[in-house]
This record gives C-alpha cells, sequence and structure tokens, in this order.
C-alpha cells in the first residue's frame, strides 16, 4: 500500500475538526451527526470512554464509582453518516505537471477526507468516474478501511470524458438511506448537466458537496503568443493567440465558476473552488466544524 497520496499532516492538523451533514439523518450508531430522533426519548446505546470535549452531562457516574474511570452514554440520537466520495477520472483531470496536476490534487483530496471522516467514526465508500467506466468502493466504517481506498485510488487512471449523472444514479443505488456525497472533479460540463445530476442527489434526501478542482492555468490563463492547446478528452487540437483570447478567457471562466456556486446556493448544495497550487487543507477546512 502506497501512502503517498494521504496528507498526513495536514489530517493531523485537521484532527480537532469534524466535517458534519448539515441536515438530519437517520441512524442506529453513535456518532456526531443529529437524527430525527432528538427530543422524543432517545434510546440509550452504550458506553464510550470519556474524552475531552465530551458533554460532562453525559458521564455515568454510577460507572465510575464501579471501574474508577469516566465513561459517557451513547444515544440513538447521535449516529454515524455515510458518506460517497466521487472522483473523476476523466482525461481533462491529467493536466498539469506532478506539482499542481488536478488528478493527483483530487486523489490526494479524497484520500485525506476519506482518512478524517473515518477517524471520527463514519462510513466511507467510494466512487472513481468517467464514461470509459465507473468503479465503486460499498461505504464500511473503521480506520483500517483506508488501506482499500488508498489501493483503489492508486490504481485509478485518468481516461475517457467527465460524466456526472450515471455515477450520481450508481451511488443513489448504493445508499439508500441518508448519505452525503462529495464529488471532486474539474466540472468540464454543461452547467445544465451539473445541476441535473446535483438536483437528482437532493430530490433523494443526499447532502452533496461539490470540490471544483482547477489548475492555476485554467483560472489565470497565464500564456504567451500562439500556443497549440490539446483538448485531453476529445484529442482536438487548436493554435490560438494567447494575447487576443485572455480576456474572453477569463470572463468566461470567471461567469462558470459564479453559475456554477449559483446552481449549488440554488439546491443547498455546498461548493468549495480547489486550485491545485493551494494546499488542501484550504479546501476541506471550509466544509469542516471546529
Amino acid at each position: 500500500m502506497s501512502n503517498s497520496i494521504l496528507d498526513i499532516e495536514t489530517a493531523l492538523r485537521l484532527k480537532n475538526f469534524s466535517f458534519r451533514t448539515s441536515s438530519k439523518v437517520s441512524g442506529y450508531k453513535s456518532g456526531i451527526h443529529k437524527s430525527h430522533y432528538n427530543g422524543i426519548s432517545p434510546d440509550f446505546l452504550e458506553h464510550k470512554q470519556y474524552n475531552k470535549g465530551d458533554e460532562l452531562k453525559q458521564i455515568d457516574w454510577r460507572l465510575y464509582g464501579r471501574h474508577d474511570r469516566l465513561y459517557v452514554k451513547k444515544f440513538e440520537d447521535e449516529v454515524n453518516m455515510r458518506w460517497c466520495i466521487l472522483v473523476d477520472k476523466s482525461a481533462s483531470m491529467d493536466y498539469g505537471d506532478n506539482k499542481y496536476n488536478k488528478f493527483e490534487y483530487a486523489k490526494r483530496l479524497a484520500a485525506t477526507l476519506s482518512y478524517l471522516l473515518l477517524k471520527q467514526g463514519d462510513s466511507v465508500g467510494l466512487i472513481g468516474f468517467s464514461d470509459s467506466g465507473i468503479e465503486l468502493i460499498p461505504p464500511r466504517s473503521g480506520s483500517h478501511f483506508i488501506t482499500p481506498i488508498l489501493d483503489k485510488l492508486n490504481t485509478l487512471e485518468p481516461q475517457g470524458k467527465t460524466g456526472l449523472e450515471e455515477p450520481i444514479l450508481t451511488a443513489l443505488e448504493a445508499y439508500r438511506s441518508d448519505a452525503s456525497f462529495v464529488i471532486i472533479s474539474d466540472f468540464l460540463l454543461e452547467t445544465g448537466a451539473i445541476e441535473k445530476s446535483i438536483k437528482l442527489a437532493r430530490n433523494s434526501k443526499k447532502e452533496i458537496s461539490l470540490f471544483h478542482v482547477l489548475h492555476p492555468d485554467e483560472t489565470d490563463f497565464n500564456f504567451s503568443g500562439s500556443i497549440e492547446f490539446e483538448d485531453l478528452e476529445t484529442n482536438t487540437k487548436v493554435i490560438v493567440d494567447t494575447g487576443s483570447l485572455r480576456h474572453t478567457y477569463i470572463k468566461r471562466i470567471g461567469e462558470f465558476i459564479t453559475q456554477l456556486k449559483h446552481t449549488c446556493h440554488e439546491n443547498e448544495a455546498r461548493y468549495v473552488l480547489s486550485s491545485t497550487n493551494e494546499p488542501i487543507e484550504k479546501s476541506l477546512i471550509q466544509i469542516a466544524d471546529k
């Protein structure tokens, strides 16, 4: 197993943060997410050893008297969440050098988020997607499950075109109950197709977060002279005068990002712009609570 895509330093810096769903969920295990049963005489499930930050009112003092250790009660109104992390493995994700490559960034983001979610007791599954095929790992819990997730991420190869609807349908089939979907992609699609996929998830009562992964070249267009550009998904090539195109391109990419943010806002989805020249910590912290 290779740990190179798991950013342990970032994970350690974020160890005091939690990643939560914003809406209530149904569940059967104790965790950090509030369930539908809150306030309806929740059932006591089990004990866990007291950790700094646990509510003092949940300490079982009778158990302390017998064992001389602090334990807190865990109730059914706090449940574990199931997460599905969808990673775009289309050919367009393979842009950039090793340092700022979009696909390598996406894998590190997925690996580190998976590690943090498993550490907080949630279950995590993975979907690698493009129109060339969908690869699925069903959700499981336990810190040891990071190994097959890392192994799968390391085997993914960028190829094919971006296709979002089919992987969302696959995720909905695998996650029939409450879940939170995280999509990591460059979203090189028509905004209408993106909105349709977001609505599919939201209409099924799924939480959804989008990490929009872009290389600085794609936002700043720092090119000069006449350059031949190649579409990595269609292999179409075109020679352009970058000077005359720069203003129009920056305006269009800005409009695209704004439209995607608006679509997310209108559909109660979280949007994070993730530039590959910035640390993944900056992206992850935007969906975290301390």
